[in-house]
């Protein structure tokens, strides 16, 4: 086993009453919350967590944007989690592909599902094969420093990029892009990722809404974040004058007077354009999209980014939860159970919930702790998985070999982070990963 942290051993004597056991699949925070929840509510359970990669926290390590430390602070209360008597993190494990769910199944008493929605949501429109399309999620990811080996490659942005959404990731995307380099400052943004994707900022990044300005998913705080950022300019179409609501407050005064005409980067906000098709004209990519008088406006980039939502992978993707993931005592929790929406906030009140039930459901006699859990898995693992110390021990070696001007420098190689985590030299790496 890659760490130092061993298999608990069972505890169970003549007459003892035997553990609950728990798994969850996924770290990311509905997964984390969920096992602070049941931790305190079931105390005695053992409770394992299940992570495909070395690295635990998935959202808020991955999916957070880079520049938001204040909310990937949450990741120090996690760390506590995996202090605890009874909780392990298992990491490099896929479930699915490195065991079975049907043996996950088979062998705890508990098993709850946290595995986020990964994918991109395709924007559902013609589109000409040669043109430039990136998810936001996709986009994110590589600027967070995921590994590279897991994450599609990302061709440079170009200097006019056009971005589809107007929820809280496509605001994240309109200011990590628009940012000066310098403004990265007490970030972990992957700055050779940065370099690759946008050696500058774009000249203009267009931002199209299908919905009216008052309809927008985005919180106005972010919005107001992202117009207040220097050396951008601002202009907004679209817009009635009778539009109310946080987001139409923060926009208004760039109806009747457009900001920064000399700015590095201008941002135009469009609402109300359905998207038709995507097309290539040239090297470039076209987006034609229809107003709401069918007037149809075209949009001629380097890059359309879509930030549409997410799911959960594709169906020939083994490791993506199927309908057969499921059982008397199986539960899901966060993005897997309601959809992409709502933030890490709304994750912890979803575990909450999650925990609640289960503990009621083990406190009416529904659920007998039966399974021996982790133990009845943990042979075909141990030469694989990652403990908690040793993604202590990664985590520790990003820190050390932060750039000036950053706090950390994420390792993005996988066979890299499991030679830190395991003193392997570059060969045995190779194998391992």
């Amino acid at each position: 086993m890659i760490g130092t942290q061993p298999p608990h051993e069972s505890t169970e004597t003549p007459g003892t009453a035997r553990a609950l056991t728990v798994a969850i699949v996924g770290s990311g925070p509905a997964g984390c919350y969920t096992g602070q929840f049941l931790a305190k509510s079931l105390p005695g359970a053992e409770i394992t967590v299940f992570e495909s990669l070395p690295a635990p926290y998935g959202l808020v390590r991955y999916g957070v944007a880079a520049d938001h430390q204040g909310t990937k602070g949450v990741a120090r209360q996690f760390d506590r989690l995996f202090t605890r008597d009874g909780v392990r993190f298992v990491g490099n494990v896929t479930v699915g592909r490195d065991v079975e769910f049907a043996r996950i199944a088979a062998n705890f008493d508990v098993v709850v599902l946290a595995t986020g929605l990964p994918g991109d949501r395709e924007l559902d429109v013609p589109r000409d094969p040669r043109a430039q399309v990136v998810g936001a999620g996709t986009l994110l990811r590589a600027l967070n420093g995921f590994p590279r080996d897991r994450i599609r490659p990302c061709a440079p942005l170009g200097p006019d990029v056009v971005v589809v959404g107007m929820g809280n990731v496509a605001v994240d995307v309109l200011r990590l892009l628009a940012k000066d380099t310098g403004d990265f400052a007490g970030t972990d943004i992957d700055d050779e990722m940065l370099r690759r994707l946008r050696p500058a900022p774009p000249s203009t990044i267009a931002a199209l809404a299908r919905s009216g300005a008052p309809r927008s998913k985005c919180d106005a705080a972010m919005l107001r974040e992202l117009v207040s950022l220097p050396g951008i300019g601002i202009t907004v179409s679209g817009m009635d004058e009778r539009d109310e609501g946080p987001v139409v407050d923060v926009l208004r005064p760039f109806v009747s007077t457009p900001r920064g005409e000399g700015g590095r980067t201008r941002v135009t906000f469009h609402f109300g354009l359905e998207p038709e098709r995507i097309t290539s004209r040239e090297g470039r990519t076209v987006l034609t999209a229809r107003d709401r008088n069918a007037a149809r406006q075209e949009f001629v980039a380097d890059t359309v980014v879509t930030a549409i939502g997410f799911t959960h992978g594709g169906a020939e993707d083994e490791t993506a939860p199927r309908h057969d993931w499921s059982g008397d005592h199986v539960y899901r929790v966060g993005w897997f159970s309601r959809g992409a929406q709502g933030t890490i906030a709304r994750n912890r009140k979803d575990a909450q919930q999650v925990a609640r039930r289960i503990a009621d459901d083990v406190a009416a006699g529904r659920i007998r702790p039966a399974k021996d859990g982790f133990r009845a898995v943990a042979g075909p693992l141990a030469d694989r998985m990652v403990g908690f110390e040793a993604w202590q021990r990664i985590e520790a070696a990003e820190h050390r070999s932060a750039l000036p001007g950053r706090c950390r420098r994420k390792i993005t190689d996988l066979g890299h982070m499991l030679a830190v985590a395991t003193g392997l030299d570059e060969h045995e790496r190779k194998e391992l990963a």
